[in-house]
């Protein structure tokens, strides 16, 4: 054994159990941080403006108006210019408006005697302002001292950038260093030769570092990956600003070179439900929340859908920071709304939205399978969500009761809280490294713990950094997406969510190999109102419990043939009343099992991860635009132990008190399976072929035929990690070991059991 282990390069290993290879908090005082200024070669900006104002500022038309208007107009148009500025900002504006209406030695003071603290935005950009905005104003003596207040308050942001590894996949950068950092230095830049380095520094952090991720997150379509407020706090300030300064700056014009951009509004529109609501996905505790940069972008590119979402009240006042395109009324039409497609894919995070129609009776789907970018999001590759009069296969859990608690962490972040699959391997338990002790988290079977939170990686400084570790960043890979016939469907790979080169090394992330594939093909036929869902999954082991999950708010009944669950109709938009109906095909004779209610509602690994039972209360409170933490799941297994298993489930959602009259069957021919679906208006088959990721999609309306084909990425397998590899040569088998403590036992679960191994009827 220890010549082996000296030939491997790998650590001693003892006979009859193992050493984990080390997986150690992360220290990020210990990595690498971006070049600093010195080390970036020089910048070149054909186009740069070196006059002043070099900041987006109040148009020379927005000005002369001023001397026609009346005391109280000019009241009113100021008070709708200063709207959410700082004092300071106001003064600024004040004297920019009506000049010499200002004291500029009293300004110049305060100003200069700013102390920067913290993130440094709240000093740097209204420094950055003040001096760009009035620069002809100020003595030649306090445009000095301002330049060297201004090369302080560029060093100080590029610190806090520096050390504390602001990362473009992550909300901080955004709220607002980045944001002062570019104003600052555009301010400077030409003025004095302090600025020269500076701008290096922005140079190189926008176009090689940010650009690039915005790139690769937003795709072609747009969309982001953090969750719920923090698109506001984060990129939803950003995506106008930045371009907005840089274009006015430097003359290079990113609205129009970048789809992503345009796109990113695309996606505040789709993941509007129809209840007014954000979906639910990610970290995330409000729903319904301001997104700063939003009608800004949306004048700039005149997209009427994303800016009638929240329209402003008033017309004529400016929106972005430091200044934006004026509110106008005539781009407010909520008809725009119906003029859109029903279908949006936002390939940067494989995130397919789809819905019926835009009423707030509509269906509303959601799939997600894409890669993961780090941020405030979930191990959910595969999820998807079904609303119809409200929330019927929902993203369940609650982001808190604080960030990191042992809910958050054990039930909501983790697989077991969406609707996926399961595989577990009763001895993966390796516990993560804390920040004094290791810290146990529940054995949900779900995909490798990836991301924030967990303390093993931190966030990637740019795309390169992501590209070098792309074997654990990325989850899973959605094929091309079928759009035709009034179907949406998407085959997916998310086999990679579970499995990477390094599962099976004992690694706390990377967690034990139990999943050699997970295909997953998701449709939605919004002519019948069907979704369809087909699952080739293959475990490591036949001993590996498949769970197929779907959460839900109510209780769920269960029928000879699936399931059905419903939520009552409420006194608002969007909230009708609904049903969902799930007939499950596949596996036959499969265990279809509710678990929920109380003292289950957040069940895992054996416990009930509710806050020693005071997150009932504090659902409680939430709101009605809150999150839906749900307080039951469906959990479907195959009834006898396989290495592969098809999961093939049809779901038919309704609204109000309405039943769906479709006729369902399960279809066999060959080597093939499949379902036929006889609805109101037309009879669909999918067909499947067991080994081929990818689906068949025939559509049968009186006379009519057509045939849909749908191909999915079948990427090869990750290889065995080679301690792995070493260790199943010495180490016996942990699965073979008899697991105590639950009725049920791991293996031939039987009806009267729920996938957890707890009698059925305990909640």
């Amino acid at each position: 054994v220890l010549g082996l282990a000296a030939a491997t390069g790998a650590g001693p290993l003892v006979l009859g159990r193992h050493t984990a290879p080390a997986e150690t908090r992360v220290d990020e005082s210990k990595l690498r941080q971006l070049p600093a200024p010195g080390e970036l070669p020089p910048v070149s900006l054909p186009g740069f403006k070196y006059s002043h104002p070099r900041l987006p500022s109040p148009s020379q038309a927005y000005l002369a108006m001023f001397p026609s208007l009346s005391p109280e107009s000019i009241r009113q148009a100021r008070a709708r210019a200063e709207g959410g500025r700082t004092d300071l900002e106001i003064s600024i504006l004040q004297e920019v408006i009506q000049p010499s209406s200002v004291d500029l030695a009293t300004l110049h003071r305060r100003l200069m005697d700013l102390k920067f603290t913290w993130r440094g935005h709240e000093q740097g950009k209204p420094l950055a302002v003040a001096y760009d905005w009035l620069y002809s104003r100020w003595s030649d003596a306090q445009r000095a001292q301002l330049q060297g207040k201004l090369a302080e308050g560029c060093d100080y942001l590029i610190e806090r950038i520096r050390k504390e590894r602001l990362s473009p996949y992550n909300a901080i950068l955004y709220n607002a260093p980045l944001q002062a950092l570019m104003a600052c230095s555009l301010a400077l830049y030409g003025d004095d030769p302090r600025g020269e380095p500076i701008m290096r520094f922005t140079y190189d952090l926008w176009k090689n570092r940010v650009l690039p991720v915005w790139r690769q997150v937003m795709g072609h379509n747009g969309g982001w990956h953090e969750g719920g407020e923090y698109v506001g706090v984060g990129i939803g300030q950003a995506i106008y600003e930045l371009p907005a300064m840089w274009r006015s700056a430097t003359a290079e014009d990113l609205f129009v070179s970048e789809p992503g951009i345009r796109g990113f509004l695309d996606f505040l529109v789709y993941r509007r439900r129809p209840d007014g609501t954000d979906f639910r996905w990610g970290d995330a505790s409000a729903f319904d929340k301001i997104v700063p940069d939003a009608p800004a972008l949306a004048l700039e590119l005149r997209h009427a859908p994303a800016y009638s979402l929240r329209p402003p009240v008033h017309d004529g006042a400016p929106t972005g920071w430091p200044w934006g395109p004026l509110t106008d009324s005539t781009l407010n039409d909520p008809a725009s709304f119906a003029r859109l497609p029903l279908v949006r894919l936002f390939d940067g995070i494989g995130m397919l939205v789809a819905r019926s129609d835009w009423s707030p009776d509509a269906t509303y789907v959601t799939f997600k399978a894409g890669d993961n970018y780090w941020s405030h999001t979930h191990l959910d590759q595969g999820a998807f969500t079904i609303y119809k009069g409200g929330a019927l296969a929902t993203d369940s859990g609650l982001y808190g009761p604080t960030y990191g608690s042992d809910h958050h962490m054990n039930y909501t972040y983790q697989t077991i809280a969406h609707n996926v699959v399961t595989v577990t391997d009763p001895a993966d338990t390796v516990p993560a490294p804390g920040k004094d002790k290791p810290r146990p988290i529940a054995n949900d079977g779900g995909q490798r713990r990836v991301g924030s939170g967990w303390g093993v990686e931190a966030a990637p400084l740019d795309r390169t950094e992501w590209d070098a570790k792309r074997d654990i960043y990325h989850t899973a890979q959605l094929g091309p997406m079928l759009d035709q016939g009034g179907l949406a469907v998407a085959a997916a790979d998310i086999t990679p969510a579970y499995t990477n080169a390094r599962s099976g090394d004992g690694t706390f992330s990377a967690r034990a190999r139990r999943v050699e594939r997970f295909w997953r093909v998701f449709g939605y036929d919004r002519v019948d109102d069907v979704v369809v869902i087909f699952d080739q999954v293959t475990a490591t082991a036949a001993s590996f419990r498949k769970r197929w999950l779907l959460h839900t708010i109510e209780a769920p009944a269960m029928s000879a043939d699936g399931f059905s669950v419903s939520v009552g109709a409420q006194d608002r938009p969007g909230h009708g009343g609904g049903r969902l109906e799930g007939k499950v095909l596949l596996p036959k004779d499969a265990v279809i099992n509710p678990l929920g209610g109380r003292g289950f509602e957040f069940f895992v690994d054996d416990r009930n991860y509710d806050e020693n039972g005071t997150l009932r209360e504090l659902i409680g409170k939430l709101g009605s635009n809150g999150a839906e933490a749900g307080a039951w799941r469906i959990e479907v297994s195959p009834a006898r132990d396989a290495k592969d298993d098809l999961f093939l489930v049809v779901l038919l959602p309704s609204g109000g008190d309405a039943r769906p009259a479709h006729r369902v069957r399960l279809l066999e021919l060959g080597d093939r399976v499949g379902c036929e679906i006889v609805g109101p208006n037309r009879t669909t088959r999918w067909w499947f072929e067991p080994g081929r990721n990818g689906a068949q999609i025939d559509i049968v309306s009186g006379p009519d035929a057509h045939h849909y084909l749908v191909s999915g990425p079948e990427e090869p397998l990750p290889t065995v990690g080679w301690l792995n590899r070493i260790r199943r040569l010495f180490i016996p088998d942990p699965r073979t070991l008899v697991r105590l403590g639950s009725p049920c036992g791991w293996h031939n679960l039987s009806r009267g059991c729920s996938a957890t191994g707890f009698p059925v009827g305990n909640g």
